[in-house]
């Protein structure tokens, strides 16, 4: 039904069914399919990349606080920096549909829209009738705001976002400072997630909650259940510090971390990309010019985004 949908929306934007292509990932399982190895899914991504050749790839914000759209653009991130390194004419651009993280909005591009654009959106939107159901005026309240976009390089630098207010990588250390919301504190204890590759490129996952006191605190491996390390918490339920092992995580790969705890259907936050400790290069190589030049991530300051 939802297939039938999208393809009837799409058709009002102009795109024939031919164009589109539907992947079947597991809905709400997104978060799971990322932490748990989805090296599968990562090739899959790259050989449709690779037979489109599109010259701008729209992927969703890691900041999204829908946990499919976020783990989807991670997913996107991984195989982007794997498979498309180097100079390539494709720019990549990540948008936000849910939520309200300064990590991305106080970054983004605003893209201004005519009155025949914001109608065909309506019509469009209107086209998914069983998602209209549950939230028809939230749906349609996307076809009048106006499109937000970021373009995004090889590795982008995130200060903060949410109730994660710092962190700071080191080749053996991750130090996040937590400042959580009392409206949540009744909820279960958080889970933290840090995602990145190992020495030898595959990728890795470790998982451990987030206590209420200072506490050690247990490192497990997401697919295999070992125990990895023992991180450490100091402070209590609203404010704190953490700092995590991370060893097992290559240096030149950028890490991953999301802070999971749900009110409802949507995440309190997305996830977080922190660059390697050993610096890259840009995604989309664009030459410096006058009006837009490059800045090294390393000479970026209290930065709080990307995808």
């Amino acid at each position: 039904m939802r297939r039938v949908e999208a393809l009837a929306a799409l058709g009002i934007l102009g795109v024939n069914a031919s164009g589109a292509s539907f992947l079947a990932l597991p809905d709400q399982k997104l978060t799971r399919l990322l932490t748990s190895g989805c090296g599968c899914t990562l090739e899959q991504f790259a050989a449709m990349v690779t037979d489109w050749a599109p010259t701008d790839l729209l992927i969703p914000s890691i900041s999204d606080t829908h946990p499919d759209h976020s783990a989807l653009a991670v997913m996107l991130r991984l195989m982007l920096s794997e498979c498309f390194l180097g100079e390539t004419p494709m720019s990549v651009w990540s948008y936000v549909v849910h939520g309200k993280s300064p990590a991305f909005f106080d970054r983004a591009e605003t893209i201004r829209q005519t009155g025949a654009e914001t109608a065909a959106k309506i019509r469009a939107i209107s086209c998914h009738k069983t998602q209209l159901k549950l939230s028809r005026k939230r749906f349609l309240d996307h076809a009048t705001r106006p499109e937000r976009l970021i373009k995004l390089k090889r590795c982008e630098a995130i200060g903060a976002d949410g109730p994660i207010s710092s962190i700071s990588r080191q080749p053996h250390l991750l130090s996040i400072s937590l400042r959580r919301s009392p409206k949540l504190t009744r909820l279960a204890e958080p889970m933290l997630f840090v995602m990145g590759r190992d020495g030898a490129g595959a990728l890795r996952c470790a998982r451990m909650r987030v206590p209420v006191r200072s506490l050690g605190v247990e490192m497990f491996d997401c697919v295999t259940e070992e125990r990895l390390a023992v991180a450490s918490y100091h402070g209590n339920a609203f404010a704190g510090e953490l700092a995590i092992p991370v060893d097992i995580f290559s240096p030149v790969h950028a890490l991953f971390v999301k802070l999971e705890r749900r009110a409802w259907f949507f995440d309190e936050v997305g996830w977080l990309e922190i660059p390697p400790t050993v610096r890259s290069q840009p995604l989309v190589a664009e030459p410096a010019t006058a009006e837009r030049a490059f800045v090294p991530v390393s000479k970026i300051e209290n930065l709080v985004e990307t995808p």
